[in-house]
């Protein structure tokens, strides 16, 4: 082989690893992603019991008695049943007292004395009260009188106020019934509440990272 045939030779045999080198060798710094599993700290919040000693409202049953009745009032015993048949007030001639007559009928089956008191009103705004009874039996009628003594003094007029016998009342009843009060107790009870909680838990995220890659891996996968 000649010198020049060598020459050609070493010249191409250094291209040809020159061209290798540039093809084959990691020479290119390029990026990429990939996936990185980490630890972190997550905070929970989850729901705790506990017991306390509080105060509490319940509704307690009780008996009690209540009243009834048809009309009123309510009352256990009311009067007997009458009527004042007739009225009436007088002077005495000469002035020297006056009177008042009451007729009343017992229109009940229930006997009594009736207690009648009258309010006279005498010459010159003078007042005098005067009160009677009588026993009066059941379906009869009587007078109750009364007689005042006054010089002078001529009566005005006059009103009074019947106080009757009185007997049960067949409306009236007393019920036994069920009612309910709010009461407060004390007691432990069961409350709830949200405390925080560390976990340390597995995640992953994309970063970027560089490698070198060979002129001819780079032309084909960039």
């Amino acid at each position: 082989m000649t010198k020049s045939g060598k020459a050609l030779t070493i010249v191409v045999a250094f291209v040809v690893v020159i061209v290798l080198v540039f093809l084959f060798a990691p020479i290119l710094r390029v990026s990429y992603t990939a996936e990185e599993t980490y630890q972190a700290t997550e905070t929970y919040y989850v729901e705790e019991s506990y017991t306390e000693e509080d105060s509490y409202t319940v509704l307690e049953p009780y008996t009690d008695i209540e009243i009834y009745c048809d009309e009123e009032p309510c009352e256990e015993y009311i009067p007997i049943d009458y009527v004042i048949v007739s009225e009436q007030g007088y002077n005495y001639y000469g002035g020297t007292g006056c009177g008042v007559e009451l007729y009343i009928e017992n229109i009940d089956v229930i006997s009594g004395t009736f207690t009648v008191e009258f309010l006279l009103i005498l010459q010159g705004d003078v007042n005098v009260t005067v009160s009677a009874s009588k026993y009066i039996e059941a379906g009869e009628t009587q007078k109750v009188v009364i007689y005042h003594q006054s010089l002078l003094k001529t009566l005005s007029s006059f009103s009074y106020s019947v106080d009757a016998p009185q007997k049960p009342n067949p409306t009236y009843r007393e019920e036994e019934v069920t009612k309910y009060r709010e009461v407060i107790e004390y007691g432990e009870v069961t409350k709830y509440k949200y405390v925080p909680e560390e976990v340390t838990v597995l995640k992953t995220r994309t970063v970027i990272s560089y490698k070198r890659v060979s002129l001819l891996n780079y032309l084909i996968n960039y």
